[in-house]
Protein backbone atom coordinates (compact mmCIF):
# COMPACT_ATOMS: atom_id res chain seq x y z
CA UNK A 1 0.00 0.00 0.00
CA UNK A 2 1.21 3.43 -0.82
CA UNK A 3 1.40 5.84 1.93
CA UNK A 4 1.57 9.64 0.38
CA UNK A 5 1.95 12.77 1.99
CA UNK A 6 -0.22 16.15 2.06
CA UNK A 7 0.52 19.24 3.76
CA UNK A 8 -2.51 21.38 5.60
CA UNK A 9 -2.30 24.71 7.93
CA UNK A 10 -3.72 24.41 10.95
CA UNK A 11 -4.67 27.48 13.29
CA UNK A 12 -4.13 26.83 17.06
CA UNK A 13 -3.83 29.60 19.90
CA UNK A 14 -0.33 30.94 20.95
CA UNK A 15 -1.31 28.97 24.27
CA UNK A 16 -1.23 25.51 22.05
CA UNK A 17 1.90 26.22 20.59
CA UNK A 18 4.01 27.06 23.55
CA UNK A 19 2.48 23.72 25.04
CA UNK A 20 3.10 21.90 21.80
CA UNK A 21 6.72 23.55 21.85
CA UNK A 22 7.54 22.29 25.49
CA UNK A 23 6.73 18.81 24.38
CA UNK A 24 8.87 19.05 21.83
CA UNK A 25 11.62 20.44 23.92
CA UNK A 26 11.15 17.66 26.38
CA UNK A 27 11.46 14.94 23.70
CA UNK A 28 8.54 13.65 23.43
CA UNK A 29 7.78 14.58 19.85
CA UNK A 30 10.49 15.65 16.85
CA UNK A 31 8.59 18.94 15.44
CA UNK A 32 5.30 20.29 15.54
CA UNK A 33 4.26 18.18 12.68
CA UNK A 34 5.15 15.14 14.59
CA UNK A 35 2.75 16.09 17.55
CA UNK A 36 0.25 17.15 14.78
CA UNK A 37 0.09 13.58 13.20
CA UNK A 38 0.46 11.68 16.26
CA UNK A 39 -2.68 14.07 17.45
CA UNK A 40 -4.56 13.25 14.40
CA UNK A 41 -3.63 9.64 14.33
CA UNK A 42 -4.66 9.42 18.30
CA UNK A 43 -8.62 11.06 17.69
CA UNK A 44 -9.13 8.89 14.41
CA UNK A 45 -8.40 5.84 15.97
CA UNK A 46 -10.11 6.73 19.49
CA UNK A 47 -12.86 8.44 18.43
CA UNK A 48 -13.74 8.62 14.54
CA UNK A 49 -14.92 5.17 14.49
CA UNK A 50 -18.21 6.03 16.96
CA UNK A 51 -18.78 9.57 15.09
CA UNK A 52 -20.86 8.64 12.74
CA UNK A 53 -23.28 6.28 15.07
CA UNK A 54 -23.27 8.92 17.33
CA UNK A 55 -24.23 11.39 14.61
CA UNK A 56 -27.20 9.33 13.11
CA UNK A 57 -28.44 9.03 16.52
CA UNK A 58 -28.18 12.74 16.77
CA UNK A 59 -29.98 13.05 13.37
CA UNK A 60 -32.90 11.05 14.78
CA UNK A 61 -33.49 12.83 17.83
CA UNK A 62 -33.01 16.19 15.87
CA UNK A 63 -35.10 14.80 13.23
CA UNK A 64 -37.51 13.63 15.66
CA UNK A 65 -37.63 17.31 17.61
CA UNK A 66 -37.75 19.29 14.26
CA UNK A 67 -34.09 20.55 14.40
CA UNK A 68 -31.71 21.02 11.48
CA UNK A 69 -28.74 19.81 10.55
CA UNK A 70 -27.65 23.09 11.27
CA UNK A 71 -28.60 23.31 14.73
CA UNK A 72 -26.86 19.94 15.89
CA UNK A 73 -23.25 21.28 14.14
CA UNK A 74 -23.76 24.41 15.95
CA UNK A 75 -24.80 22.11 19.51
CA UNK A 76 -21.78 20.27 18.84
CA UNK A 77 -19.34 23.27 18.18
CA UNK A 78 -20.74 24.93 21.46
CA UNK A 79 -20.30 22.10 23.44
CA UNK A 80 -16.86 21.43 22.19
CA UNK A 81 -15.78 25.00 22.70
CA UNK A 82 -17.10 24.72 26.41
CA UNK A 83 -14.85 21.05 26.61
CA UNK A 84 -11.90 22.98 25.26
CA UNK A 85 -12.09 26.13 27.90
CA UNK A 86 -12.92 23.73 31.11
CA UNK A 87 -9.58 21.80 29.63
CA UNK A 88 -7.43 24.58 28.19
CA UNK A 89 -9.13 27.71 29.82
CA UNK A 90 -10.16 30.84 27.84
CA UNK A 91 -8.40 31.88 25.37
Amino acid sequence: METTNASITARLTAKEIKKIDSLISAGLYTTRSDFLRHAARHLLREEAPEIPEVFRRLQSQAKEKGLSKDKILEDIRKVRRQLYEETFGDD
